[in-house]
């Protein structure tokens, strides 16, 4: 009898077993199947009431082994930031550009600090009012996330100028207290984020997460 109760068991252990791997299986191969529709579908990029810029992606998930052997950069960007790979909740990589076009006038005989407010201005320093004027002047200025560029013709100047930047969002948990390899109190979420353009500098984040 007791023979036949643990055969049972171990019968219905292994089915148990079995079930479990066969729901992660067909899970894995949904989570597998909805990233390479997301890859395909890509980025759909919009605007609202034309002038707001947006654009709409939805999530790939992926394990930490994936992370480290298709997105190497992402690995390298928390590590920088002494955040753990297992630590990480999202990461969000955001590229943008902006392009200018500016037409201002150029003033000959300044008389005080008010006749400089619509002087253009260079990406590195001031520009200094030229007198007289040659008939054409070109500036010219480019690195890997500014391109600016200014035609003075008489007494006009035209100024095009675009900005890229690279943004990367990381949202993480971290315990509050630390005792060598120990970590414990109440988990801590947090979002950092990060710009790349040496220009540029971030005035505002926001976290919020709907309960």
């Amino acid at each position: 009898m007791k023979t036949k109760i643990l055969t049972i068991f171990i019968i219905v252990s292994i089915l148990v077993v079995q079930t479990f791997a066969i729901a992660r299986i067909f899970k894995d191969n949904r989570r597998l199947s909805d990233n390479f529709a997301t890859i395909i579908k890509g980025t759909e990029y919009y605007r609202i009431n034309d002038s707001i810029s947006a654009a709409r992606s939805e999530r790939i998930l992926l394990d930490n082994a994936e992370i480290k052997a298709y997105f190497p950069e992402i690995k390298t960007t928390v590590e920088q930031l002494d955040v753990k790979l297992r630590q990480l909740e999202r990461y969000s990589a955001i590229n943008s550009a902006a392009n200018y076009e500016i037409v201002t006038k150029i003033y000959q005989d300044l008389q005080d600090d008010r006749d400089l407010q619509d002087f253009p201005v260079s990406p590195t320093s001031p520009v200094s009012p030229v007198s007289p004027v040659s008939p054409i002047q070109y500036t010219r200025y480019h690195d890997k996330w500014l391109d600016f560029q200014q035609a003075i013709v008489a007494d006009s100047a035209y100024t095009a100028i675009q900005t890229r930047d690279s943004i990367a969002i990381v949202q993480s948990w971290q315990r509050p207290h630390r005792f060598w390899f120990v970590h414990w109190g109440r988990k801590r979420h947090i979002q950092t984020v990060t710009n790349a353009n040496p220009h540029a500098t971030i005035t505002y984040s926001i976290y919020v997460e709907k309960q």
